[in-house]
C-alpha cells in the first residue's frame, strides 16, 4: 500500500528516458513500472542504454528510482514515487552467451523475454510457422540461468509451444507482462497468434505466474471500440479460469518514439520490409482509448473493477498486489530462497 492507494503496477512499458513520462505515472498513482530497455540491441549497445536511463533516472529522483528487489518497490512506492524495473522483450543482448545473464542482472536487469516475435537460440516466437519449443541446449541452460539469478522470465511474445514448455521447464514462477486471452478476444486487429491460448494462461497461473492483461488496440475484441467495461469483462474472464492472484496488467505503454522506431522493433536487421501504417502511432494518445491514454488513465481502471463487482481486496491484487508478490519472489537469486525447485512444484 502507498500513500496514493493500492499499488498500481504496469508491468510493461517502453518508455523513451523523458521526466514527462514520469509525471504521468505520479498522476495516474502508478506506483511501479517494468520497462523495455531492449529488444534487438546487442550487448554493448544495451549496456549504453542502460547507464542513459541509470542517469535520466538519477536525475529525475524526485519522481522514480530503479528497483530491484519486492523491498525496493514497497519503499519507493511508500515515498510516493515510481518504482523502475528494467528489462528486455528478447534476450538478443546476451548473444547467446550464458555469462551475460549475470552482467546484466547485476547492472539491473530483472526481467527478460525470451525471444521477441522470432526464433532465436532459446526457443520460438509467435511469428514463426513452427514452433520446435525451448531449446534444449541454450534454452534449457538460459532458464536454468535466470532461474539462479533472480530474473524473472517473460514469455508475452514467444510462440505457443514456446510459451509452454517455458512455464513447464522453470522451476520458478514466471511471467507473461502483456497478452490476452485468445479464446475470448478472438481476432484482434494484429496478431491472433500474439494471444496466449486458455491452456497456457491455465498452466501460468496453476504455477503461481502472472499475466498482465493490456488495453493495447490490437489486442482487444473491438480495437479502439473496446469500452472500460468489456476490458473489465476481460479482466472477469481471466479471473474465472485461474483466479484473481494470478492476474495484472501490462499496458504496452510505448510514448516518445517515432515509427522508424516501431519499424525497427517489428522488424529489426533481419528484414528490408516496412511496418504496415495501421502500426504506425505517431503520438502517444493517438490510438487509445478515451478511458486509457496514458498511465495518467489508470484511475478509471480501478474505477472500472470496482463497478465490475470487483472487491477492494481483488481490485488490489489485480491492480499490482500480484506484480509485487511475484517480483519479490523472482528477483531475489536461487541462493537466497533456499530452494530454486518450490515454486514451480505444483
Amino acid at each position: 500500500m502507498s500513500k496514493r492507494g493500492p499499488l498500481i503496477v504496469d508491468a510493461l512499458q517502453i518508455p523513451t528516458p523523458e521526466r514527462r513520462w514520469f509525471e504521468l505515472w505520479k498522476a495516474g498513482g502508478v506506483g511501479c513500472v517494468h520497462i523495455t530497455l531492449a529488444i534487438w540491441e546487442n550487448a554493448r549497445e544495451t549496456q549504453s542504454y542502460i547507464a542513459k536511463y541509470r542517469r535520466v533516472l538519477q536525475e529525475n529522483s524526485d519522481l522514480a528510482e530503479l528497483a530491484t528487489s519486492g523491498a525496493d518497490i514497497e519503499r519507493i512506492a511508500g515515498e510516493g514515487r515510481t518504482a523502475v524495473v528494467f528489462g528486455f522483450q528478447n534476450t538478443a543482448p546476451v548473444e547467446h552467451d550464458i555469462e551475460l545473464f549475470g552482467a546484466f542482472r547485476d547492472a539491473g536487469v530483472c526481467i527478460m523475454q525470451l525471444t521477441y516475435n522470432l526464433q532465436n537460440y532459446i526457443g520460438a516466437g509467435y511469428w514463426e510457422e513452427k514452433d520446435m519449443g525451448i531449446s534444449s541446449r541454450f534454452g534449457r541452460k538460459a532458464i536454468e540461468e535466470m532461474n539462479k539469478l533472480g530474473i524473472l522470465i517473460d514469455l508475452s511474445h514467444c510462440g505457443e509451444r514456446t510459451t509452454v514448455e517455458g512455464i513447464e521447464q522453470s522451476s520458478r514462477p514466471v511471467s507473461i507482462t502483456h497478452a490476452n486471452p485468445r479464446e475470448y478476444v478472438g481476432s484482434p486487429t494484429f496478431g491472433a497468434g500474439r494471444l496466449k491460448t486458455t491452456e497456457a494462461i491455465k498452466l501460468l497461473g496453476a504455477r503461481k505466474g502472472v499475466i498482465g492483461l493490456s488495453p493495447n488496440r490490437h489486442m482487444t475484441k473491438r480495437g479502439l471500440d473496446t469500452t472500460l467495461e468489456e476490458f473489465c469483462d476481460m479482466v472477469a474472464w481471466v479471473v474465472d479460469r485461474i483466479g484473481v492472484d494470478h492476474v495484472g496488467f501490462g499496458t504496452d505503454y510505448c510514448p516518445g518514439h517515432p515509427p522508424t522506431i516501431r519499424t525497427w522493433w517489428r522488424y529489426a536487421r533481419w528484414s528490408r520490409e516496412s511496418a504496415p501504417a495501421a502500426q504506425m502511432v505517431k503520438a502517444s494518445h493517438e490510438g487509445w482509448q478515451d478511458w486509457f491514454r496514458s498511465p495518467a488513465d489508470f484511475p478509471n481502471i480501478r474505477e472500472g473493477l470496482a463497478k465490475r463487482g470487483f472487491s477492494d481486496a481483488e481490485a488490489a491484487k489485480i491492480l499490482g498486489g500480484n506484480w509485487l508478490r511475484l517480483f519479490s519472489e523472482a528477483f531475489e537469486p536461487a541462493s537466497a530462497t533456499g530452494n530454486v525447485n518450490s515454486a514451480a512444484a505444483q
